[in-house]
């Protein structure tokens, strides 16, 4: 599962709370959309959940959702995508899940082995 953020431009942009479930009205089954959700202001930015093989996957079927739910939506017409990209996070997690740990250990400290909590 991967979170595309996607960045429209203009002020006071016209998003009601039913948005997240038009956005995943607008997805394709090849986008693999899983959840919409949207982080309102005067710019607004969409989090979309996909389950896609690659970032930037990912990140191409998010603009087209996006760019779809626009062309849907008249009162979206002078809306556009500024971006469309993954947190930054994202890199710092997958290498998290890839990198092999000497002898099988945890990202964790071992707890004081002087302490009464083992």
């Amino acid at each position: 599962m991967r979170l595309v953020h996607v960045r429209l431009n203009g002020t006071n942009v016209p998003i009601g709370p039913d948005f997240p479930s038009f956005l995943m009205s607008c997805a394709v089954e090849g986008d693999r959309l899983e959840y919409a959700t949207v982080h309102e202001g005067p710019s607004p930015t969409l989090g979309l959940f996909l389950s896609a093989e690659s970032v930037e996957q990912a990140e191409r079927a998010a603009h087209a959702v996006v760019r779809r739910a626009l062309g849907r939506r008249p009162e979206l017409a002078h809306v556009e995508v500024v971006s469309a990209r993954t947190p930054l996070v994202t890199a710092f997690y997958e290498r998290l899940l890839t990198t092999s740990l000497p002898e099988g250990g945890l990202l964790m400290t071992p707890p004081d082995q002087d302490s009464p909590e083992r």
